[in-house]
């Protein structure tokens, strides 16, 4: 037996093993906690089952809310804009031919909202570091707290739209609120229509192409897209799988359409045309990873050689930048003037494409080798417009100004382009960011007067189509989507995250890197390029109706990015083609988005008639 000894009073104390602790402490003396009861711990914690099942449901919530989180491109719009003035706003300008009610509205919108839940979702969780945002239902959501009627100043035309929409492109977001408004102004007079519709979106809402298929829903067109889509989506399901015809593959493959239908060739003619389709998806991939090392590295050269000295079209801003935009957009151009164009200066010459095509029969040629697209045209037009709306602009004032017209004087000075590019699949109706993009670098053609010859045009179109084609091989943009993509579920590891706003009031060492370090590097790199355009195809076959009135016109821009730069938006509706510009509504360059529409109208017109001049040279 063990006997304890304590020292008490200078004497020693021998104690029994059943001796209690007290006996061993004085009143003032710290003492041990008295042991816990096991059975009453056990109850606390629960059984083995019971905290069994509380980390099933911890992980099926955790699970849960990561399947509901916004990927980290959604959440990349949030941070920009809360460092930065980049205020990210996806605007559609419908123009109709009667005047539409605001019941008639609201209950279209309602079952858009219902079709597209974030809607009538608002933003929660907004700022965490280890969980993205989530959209959760508005309780408090009413569609008519979204719809705004407004009137027009007299004469209620197209200049004073123009300046409501600049007006509502500029507006702040509520991001306690769904992030989505339109007006309906009730007394617009113009020429082609006597009502519009302007709907705005925050890019965290949707990406460009997202926002317009959910305003088609609205309208008679949507059943048309849905089947459009979803025939797409099967298609390419079906391909991957070897089950189209062969000439569905390629036209030089159908003399083995009949094989297809007999049952002894075809499970054959299926696995070739199958493996085929890989084979060529496993090619592009490995050509585009070329090409993307190729492109990457000429835009970085090109980003480094111009982005100290990038001109803007507007005036400088040399304090704070400006709140307000203005608006403008073209005429309506028929889709056969651009068709035209591609016939004209497609090949590796003027009117290769149609050379020894009877005119009756050149509805559908395409030429085989460098074939011009619509946007080779409309944006070797609009390179053009703005080169020259830059060289006519005055002097600069500012120090800075002055000395990078000098430089620019004797240095090239390509205008950047930053152009997105869509990944969204076949059939994928989702309202999320399935867009990714990138700088693309375009001269103006050396002859900007109207005496430009055929060969000049052919040139600079030629030009503009090479760029083009190495961006839309690039695999680089579409790999940073991915990568930027994963940091929805973990926003601390996107940079950006450690900087927001919250966090600066709090933290002095965010605050000094976030305003003298993060900020100015991206407005370094929102201003690093003169203008976002992108090209939007909506419905191009014939008019389409809202709440049963006619859609006359319909027009779409993305946002802009830093001060000075514009946002372009090409839209093709009912055979037609227009474009739309935003910019800063800045002292001393006020009304340049309606002077970059009239130019690219002029323009446009020269490129139309020099190219049926090459056609009629053919016949």
């Amino acid at each position: 037996m063990v006997l304890q000894r304590r020292i008490l009073n200078g004497h020693v104390h021998v104690a029994s093993p059943g001796t209690p602790a007290s006996y061993y402490y004085d009143d003032g003396d710290v003492q041990p906690p008295a042991p816990e009861d096991v059975d009453a711990k056990l109850n606390r914690v629960g059984s083995v089952g019971e905290v069994a099942d509380r980390v099933a449901d911890f992980i099926a919530q955790e699970a849960t809310e990561r399947r509901q989180m916004i990927g980290g491109v959604d959440n990349f719009w949030l941070l920009l804009s809360d460092i930065t003035d980049f205020n990210p706003a996806c605007t559609s300008v419908c123009i109709l031919r009667d005047y539409v009610t605001v019941e008639k509205v609201a209950q279209q919108f309602t079952r858009q909202s219902e079709r597209f839940p974030r809607f009538r979702q608002k933003l929660e969780s907004v700022g965490r570091l280890f969980h993205g945002p989530t959209f959760v239902d508005d309780p408090d959501f009413n569609v008519l707290n979204h719809i705004q009627v407004r009137r027009l100043p007299e004469p209620a035309g197209k200049r004073e739209l123009d300046a409501l929409v600049g007006e509502f492109i500029a507006e702040d977001w509520d991001l306690s609120k769904p992030l989505w408004h339109t007006l309906i102004v009730e007394n617009y007079h113009g020429d082609d229509g006597a009502c519009a519709i302007v709907a705005k979106g925050h890019h965290t809402l949707s990406d460009g192409q997202g926002f317009v298929m959910s305003q088609l829903y609205l309208t008679s067109f949507f059943d048309d897209l849905a089947q459009m889509m979803n025939r797409a989506s099967d298609k390419l399901d079906r391909a991957k799988r070897g089950l189209l015809l062969p000439s569905e593959y390629s036209k030089s493959f159908k003399p083995l359409d009949p094989y297809a239908s007999d049952e002894r060739v075809a499970p054959f003619l299926q696995f070739l045309l199958g493996l085929l389709f890989w084979l060529i998806v496993v090619a592009k991939n490995i050509f585009s990873l070329f090409w993307s090392t190729f492109q990457g590295l000429r835009m970085i050269a090109f980003f480094l050689f111009t982005f100290w000295r990038v001109e803007m079209i507007t005036a400088d801003q040399p304090g704070k930048r400006t709140p307000h935009r203005e608006f403008s957009s073209t005429r309506i151009f028929s889709l056969q003037d651009v068709k035209v164009c591609q016939q004209a200066f497609s090949g590796p010459r003027p009117g290769y494409a149609v050379a020894g095509v009877p005119k009756d029969q050149r509805r559908n040629v395409r030429s085989k080798k460098r074939h011009v697209t619509l946007n080779d045209v409309v944006c070797a037009v609009m390179a053009d417009v703005l080169g020259d709306i830059i060289a006519s602009k005055p002097e600069p004032r500012t120090a800075w100004g002055k000395v990078r017209r000098t430089v620019n004087k004797y240095l090239p000075s390509p205008m950047g382009f930053f152009i997105p590019i869509s990944v969204r699949k076949p059939g994928d109706w989702s309202m999320r960011n399935l867009s990714t993009a990138s700088n693309v670098y375009l001269n103006p053609s050396p002859n900007l007067t109207s005496d430009i010859s055929v060969h000049e045009i052919h040139a600079h179109i030629h030009r503009c189509r090479y760029e083009l084609s190495l961006f839309k091989h690039s695999a680089w943009p579409k790999f940073c989507f991915r990568l930027l993509q994963l940091t929805g579920q973990a926003p601390i590891l996107f940079p950006l995250s450690w900087f927001s706003r919250s966090r600066a009031h709090w933290n002095p060492l965010v605050k000094v890197l976030r305003n003298g370090v993060v900020k100015p590097f991206l407005d370094v790199c929102l201003e690093s390029f003169t203008a976002i355009l992108t090209n939007v195809p909506g419905p191009s076959k014939g008019p389409i109706t809202w709440s049963g009135v006619e859609v006359v016109k319909w027009s779409a821009i993305p946002p802009q990015a830093g001060a000075g730069t514009i946002g372009i938006g090409i839209m093709s509706y009912a055979g037609g083609l227009s474009v739309a510009v935003s910019a800063d509504l800045v002292p001393g360059s006020d009304g340049v988005a309606r002077r970059i529409c009239e130019g690219f109208e002029k323009r446009f017109e020269l490129y139309v008639a020099r190219a049926k001049e090459v056609l009629d040279h053919q016949d």
